[in-house]
């Protein structure tokens, strides 16, 4: 695999500290922190630095109305997505309303039957069943125009949570809240739908529970989960969100959250706190796995449930479905990978099947797209129409290149990143063609290729616990703050033996030379296959993530290793 080397940059006399290192200091300079203010503002991200909910477009308005509903004794109903963002948020809202004094009711849609988003079905269903009155979307609604104001029409009032994209014509007769809503004054438009709804929570507590507006910090590991699983970017609020959201996952009162953190396995306590990892690949994929399988009621009843023997068992049921969706992931991967050329360079890959879940396409799309390096569409075959999931890769645009072939589409939404789309059959060469044009237009080969992005070169005698604890200062990693990648040269292998299940994995032993009087262990997950191609005297160069490994009262530096080539 290529490596790139990110340019060196100059720190400015300004900047130079006696409390960080010139390491750190680049990498800060590399990630926008050009100045004391914001390098302070980043390394010691705090509570009070979240934006106020005021200046967030609709804000205001929606306490009102949520009050008028309060005073009224209207029925509401919180309706969410299916997937993690969507349930965390419904979830919160839910809890907030309960805390002022409103027993709303909750809806989630099934993912295969009604898709995403609200649906005149359900509109009916809340009208009869529930008599709703004032109806409460999070993390989706801002597409739903025609159901909004079928909404109206039945004399439901609405209030839209929402973060994605923002379509060509908005709802009309709605409150909308959004931070990429134009012509308002907030200054982070990046957050996830729980974030969104979370400052929606915030206004409602000043409004009406001002002298609890302490305890509203609980809600927190909500927000991190659900923010951390959407993959927006870590920065600004949603590192606020995620540093102190993770405080309180580590003692969360949740049932639910407990018994989900016992399933998978998770060593969470005071002594090992979680990390925005944990969310990313052990909570959130299972908080996401019953939307994919069957019905996202299960997780949301899941978070909300108070007695242990039922949260046990619902994680149970929980575990097996998210087992099942690990399987069938893997099943349709091997499936669109056999119709791939290994070596093949793709710009754009499209791939459809019959009996394919849709839950799972977009898990999918994310695969292949990231081994194939491409924007990438994975999607169902069912009567007369395909639907399914794409993904992106970070130099391409996906919705804003698939928003100027709209007319091709019977529906589409998402982020930069990752959408989902409906589109006829017979419109798809014709989309497929058109889309490969945008992208070729942009296409470079330096930039599309497939490479590691290194952030710093290192000299052996660099690596110590100094630099490891300040680069631990930039935690929450996750999108948009990624964990610094670095490369050390002129390495020796002093050991190397193969570890693991099936020995899939590589242990190294290095040392600055050949003495072993410095050494550092390393760690190579999935590496197996380079056992033949190194051996003890060795000289190699190494990119590498920075860990501490502890073990019963002892810690050692390992290097996380990434790839590792044969130094000159």
């Amino acid at each position: 695999m290529n490596w790139k080397l990110k340019e060196n940059p100059q720190i400015p006399a300004g900047l130079k500290s006696a409390s960080l290192s010139q390491i750190t200091l680049r990498l800060l300079l590399q990630r926008g922190f050009f100045s004391k203010e914001k390098i302070e503002k980043f390394l010691m991200a705090r509570y009070e630095d979240l934006h106020s909910p005021d200046d967030l477009s609709g804000v205001s308005e929606a306490v009102a109305r949520i009050g008028k509903a309060k005073d009224r004794k209207e029925s509401v109903t919180v309706f969410g997505d299916y997937d993690a963002d969507g349930i965390t948020s419904t979830v919160l809202l839910k809890e907030s309303l309960e805390e002022i004094g409103i027993s709303p009711s909750t809806y989630i849609p099934d993912r295969n039957k009604e898709g995403y988003g609200i649906n005149k079905e359900a509109i009916d269903f809340l009208e009869k069943e529930y008599k709703t009155k004032l109806l409460i979307t999070v993390d989706c609604g801002i597409s739903n125009r025609e159901e909004i104001k079928y909404c109206s029409r039945k004399g439901m009032e609405v209030i839209v949570v929402d973060h994605h994209s923002l379509p060509k014509k908005l709802p009309e007769k709605s409150i909308l809240i959004n931070p990429k809503l134009p012509n308002q004054e907030y200054p982070f438009k990046d957050l996830a739908g729980v974030g969104v709804a979370f400052k929606l929570c915030q206004a409602l507590w000043k409004k009406f529970i001002p002298k609890k507006i302490g305890q509203l910090k609980w809600l927190l590991d909500l927000v991190a989960i659900g923010t951390v699983a959407d993959c927006v970017p870590l920065v600004d609020e949603n590192r606020i969100f995620t540093k102190f959201g993770l405080v309180v996952l580590q003692k969360t009162k949740r049932t639910g959250v407990q018994e989900i953190i016992k399933t998978a396995r998770l060593n969470i306590s005071e002594a090992s706190p979680p990390s925005a990892k944990n969310i990313a690949f052990q909570i959130g994929p299972r908080l996401n796995a019953a939307g994919r399988m069957d019905h996202a009621d299960l997780t949301l009843n899941l978070l909300l449930e108070k007695d242990v023997v039922k949260a046990r068992v619902a994680a149970l049921e929980l575990e097996a479905k998210n087992s099942e969706r690990q399987k069938m992931t893997q099943e349709i991967f091997a499936e669109v990978k056999s119709t791939l050329e290994d070596n093949e360079k793709y710009k754009l890959i499209i791939r459809k099947g019959k009996n394919w879940p849709l839950g799972i396409l977009g898990v999918v799309a994310g695969k292949v797209a990231e081994e194939y390096h491409c924007p990438t569409f994975i999607l169902r075959e069912n009567n007369e129409i395909l639907e399914g999931s794409g993904r992106s890769i970070d130099v391409f645009n996906l919705i804003e290149a698939v928003s100027s072939l709209s007319g091709q589409l019977e529906k589409y939404g998402g982020h930069s990143q990752a959408m989902g789309i409906k589109i006829k059959p017979k419109n798809l060469p014709q989309f497929e063609k058109n889309l490969l044009k945008i992208i070729e237009k942009g296409y470079d080969e330096n930039t599309w290729g497939k490479r590691i992005q290194i952030d710093a070169e290192i000299r052996p005698q660099e690596i110590d616990w100094d630099i490891l604890s300040e680069i631990r200062k930039f935690e929450p990693f996750g999108e948009g703050n990624r964990e610094p990648v670095f490369l050390t040269k002129g390495l020796f292998v002093l050991g190397i033996r193969q570890v693991g299940n099936g020995q899939k994995h590589l242990k190294f032993v290095f040392g600055s030379d050949n003495s072993g009087k410095r050494s550092f262990e390393g760690i190579f997950f999935k590496g197996g296959d380079f056992f033949s191609k190194f051996r003890s005297g060795d000289r190699v160069a190494v990119v590498y993530n920075l860990r501490s490994n502890e073990w019963s009262g002892n810690r050692k530096i390992e290097l996380d290793i990434i790839d590792l080539k044969k130094d000159k």
